[in-house]
């Protein structure tokens, strides 16, 4: 021991050792005011942080939500707000119990363990008759640890409310869908079973073939006309049936109406006599129409049609044929239709006109029964009636069926020969008649309508109103109440400006305004806006109007539909207030955020002026400039219209651009290369890499350039489409040392840096360059959707 303090004090005598006891006195007394001084900052920013976090709680006190905390056991360190009272709660009683015993779920374990792993959640929680929505993020320390748990529940109990009701009322309808659903299938059940009796009772032949020719159905008849059972026909082509002379004319009609496109209006064919042979060989005379067959998309199936056995008709033309040459010269020369019948009911004539009405030969007539091609019609009746009767002339309307058409004529019987013949005078009425009855029925139509119109006009709880170019005519019972009127008397005959105050909340005059509106849905049929009104007393509300421009009588007018929105701006107004007092809030925290990461990095700097280790003052301004990254992203979401989200691009040049000022002796002749691709990060991940980036580029600033004079550093950042962040951070300096491994590095910096790397859960690399050059690979966590939304 006495060799050691020989060498350290060689030369020592009593009053060099008084010197040097006087000198270090001096010196501790002034590092003892140094310490006084620098304690006494730092009580007044302790103090001054104590009043700031006094402010906040008295904000969260506020807010309409229950604000809580724990720590790792699940103990509460904080419970605020407003919402306290849901739990039975005052504010301060329950720190210190646990969580538990406030949310009484069995899944409130699950989740808080979910949330101290370091899993956000988000659950809904049941307390008594109110039912809450529950936000809740890990708490971590400064080294990313998870030391607790912090959460936010919203009373959602009326939101809730409101979609169990509607889940009621779709439930509701669709019980009454269903119903109806029944009903409709009942009916169509029912009138295809009637449609399948008619059908098969009908005396006329109803067939179908396909694209083919082949047969696909027929009726009962066709034992009649044919006589086939219809099984027997069925899959036949019908050119089998055809007459040899008569085959090339109907394939040709067929094909012919085949031939037309989906595009075509589909309507009967004219209809055409045919010959057809029957099972026994022998000719069957037959009318046919025929109809193209299609699907529902627009695909010709084939034909369908009617047929009418006209043998016996065609057998009776021909004798009557020669009976009635003697009068066609007089017949031909008069219309109407005209006939000679006897007092047996038999006709002795009739004219070409009639003749060719029915599509008959007059000579067909004679001797015929005056009802023989219509056994139901009146004409019949109505000359038994006249022959009965002591008259000598009668006059009646009628209805006759001709050509399956029923027309209506007004008949003029005069007897003459006795009393043992008439002559009967038929005019055709029938386009008189329906416009008659189209008129009666589009009367009764618009009746209908109007009822109708009127039934919906006056229920509905818009208001709805007309008016012309001066004023208001008609409104419904909605519109009254909507403006405040007793009765009708005090609207009608208003103008619109009455019911509008001088200006719309967008400055300009309501009147011209409402001009310009009235004008656009004159010219494009209707116009919708938003409106503010006026009521009778003055008071006024938002409204939501559409103009319908519409003409009654010949004159045009416009149907406004005015439906009241108070309600739902109130909604609006009172979420974009909570929304603007929520990013007020949390803008004021980023910012008293950066500025205490301001404040720990400016005491940082004092401390370094009074530190004569020069190591010491290295170590202290790295880590001014890891606090000062930090509180650069809290100064950009301060800054920033979006605070979730941070400009990346922007944040890495700020700095790059403070870490060479701040390095600026070690950064003469250096410069700087920044290749950032436009990209949004949130601050979970801009922090870690912001802090990456402040590590690699201080040590390429601090060790790369020895002996250099010349430099450069680069900062690359990329993003694929797959989400895939590369960061890159080279320099052209001496290169890394070959003997030092980055991963198991001693150095804070780089061990710092591997851990912020497994903090974005990424990989870093060392790549064999002439220089430094650190590859960080990472997947970019995703945006919440509202986020995405702004992102460009």
């Amino acid at each position: 021991m006495s060799h050691c303090n020989q060498s350290i004090y060689p030369s020592c005598n009593p009053a060099e050792m008084c010197d040097t006891a006087a000198s270090l006195q001096l010196r501790a007394d002034r590092l003892t005011l140094q310490l006084n001084n620098t304690r006494d900052r730092l009580f007044a920013e302790i103090d001054r942080l104590k009043l700031a976090n006094e402010t906040l709680h008295a904000a969260v006190s506020c807010a309409r939500i229950f604000l809580w905390a724990t720590d790792k056991d699940g103990r509460l360190t904080l419970a605020a707000g407003k919402r306290l009272e849901n739990f039975g709660l005052k504010p301060g009683e329950s720190v210190g119990d646990s969580i538990f015993a406030v949310y009484s779920q069995p899944d409130i374990l699950e989740n808080i363990a979910q949330v101290l792993a370091g899993n956000d959640r988000t659950w809904n929680a049941q307390e008594g008759h109110f039912i809450h929505e529950i936000r809740s993020t890990a708490l971590r320390d400064a080294n990313g640890e998870v030391v607790g748990a912090v959460g936010v529940s919203t009373d959602i109990t009326e939101s809730e409310k409101s979609i169990a009701t509607l889940e009621t009322a779709n439930q509701q309808l669709e019980d009454r869908l269903q119903q109806q659903t029944a009903v409709c299938n009942a009916a169509l059940a029912d009138s295809e079973k009637k449609y399948r009796n008619l059908v098969e009772t009908s005396q006329e032949l109803i067939w179908s073939i396909d694209i083919q020719g082949l047969l696909t159905f027929v009726n009962s008849a066709a034992k009649r006309i044919y006589g086939y059972e219809p099984p027997e026909m069925i899959g036949r082509r019908f050119s089998e049936f055809l007459y040899p002379e008569q085959k090339t004319r109907q394939i040709e009609i067929f094909a012919q109406i085949l031939g037309r496109t989906s595009t075509q209006s589909q309507t009967p064919s004219s209809p055409y006599e045919t010959v057809h042979i029957r099972k026994d060989g022998t000719p069957v005379h037959l009318r046919l129409n025929s109809i193209v067959n299609q699907a529902e998309n627009g695909a010709i199936l084939g034909l369908c049609g009617t047929a009418t056995d006209i043998s016996a008709r065609l057998r009776s033309e021909e004798a009557l044929q020669e009976a009635t040459d003697q009068l066609r010269a007089v017949l031909d020369a008069v219309p109407g239709l005209i006939s000679w019948v006897s007092s047996d009911l038999r006709y002795i004539g009739v004219n070409q006109h009639l003749a060719t009405s029915f599509k008959q030969s007059p000579e067909s007539f004679v001797g015929q029964e005056i009802n023989f091609l219509d056994k139901g019609s009146n004409f019949g009746q109505l000359i038994r009636n006249f022959f009965d009767s002591s008259s000598q002339q009668t006059w009646q309307e009628i209805d006759i069926e001709i050509n399956r058409c029923v027309r209506n004529y007004l008949i003029v019987c005069q007897k003459y020969n006795q009393g043992t013949a008439a002559v009967s005078v038929g005019i055709d009425i029938t386009d008189r008649k329906r416009a008659e009855a189209q008129k009666t029925k589009l009367i009764a139509s618009l009746q209908e309508s109007e009822c109708k119109f009127r039934s919906l006009y006056e229920a509905t709880s818009d208001a709805v109103m007309l008016l012309d170019e001066q004023q208001f005519f008609d409104c419904n019972p909605a519109t009254l109440a909507i403006f405040g009127c007793s009765n009708k008397a005090q609207f009608y005959g208003k103008k619109q400006s009455e019911f509008s105050p001088l200006f719309q909340p967008s400055g300009q005059d309501s009147c011209s305004l409402a001009t310009q509106r009235i004008s656009a849905a004159m010219q494009t049929g209707s116009c919708r806006f938003d409106w503010v009104h006026k009521r009778i007393d003055g008071s006024e509300f938002p409204a939501e109007v559409l103009l319908n421009a519409m003409e009654i009588n010949g004159r045009k007018v416009i149907q406004a539909v005015v439906r009241d929105i108070t309600d739902r701006k109130l909604d609006e107004d009172r979420i974009k207030a909570s929304l603007a007092e929520k990013e007020v809030l949390l803008k004021e925290i980023h910012h008293r955020v950066k500025n205490n990461l301001q404040v720990i990095s400016s005491l940082l700097k004092l401390q370094s002026r009074y530190i004569q280790d020069s190591r010491v003052s290295e170590m202290l301004k790295d880590s001014q400039n890891r606090v000062r990254s930090m509180a650069l992203v809290h100064e950009q979401l301060y800054q920033s219209k979006d605070l979730s989200n941070i400009d990346f691009a922007e944040y890495i040049q700020n700095l790059a651009y403070n870490l060479f000022q701040a390095y600026e002796i070690h950064a003469e002749g250096v410069k700087l290369q920044a290749n950032i691709a436009p990209c949004a990060m949130n601050i979970d991940t801009a922090v870690p890499c912001g802090l990456i980036i402040n590590e690699l580029v201080t040590n390429s600033l601090k060790y790369a350039f020895k002996g250099k004079t010349k430099g450069q550093i680069k900062i690359n950042f990329t993003l694929d489409n797959n989400g895939l962040c590369v960061l890159t951070v080279s320099d052209s300096g001496i290169g890394f040392p070959q003997n030092l491994d980055h991963r198991n590095a001693r150095t804070l910096g780089l061990r710092l840096v591997g851990s912020l790397v497994k903090q974005i859960r990424g990989k870093i690399e060392l790549l064999e360059t002439a220089g430094t050059t650190f590859k960080i690979t990472f997947s970019k966590p995703k945006l919440p959707f509202y986020d995405q939304n702004n992102v460009n």
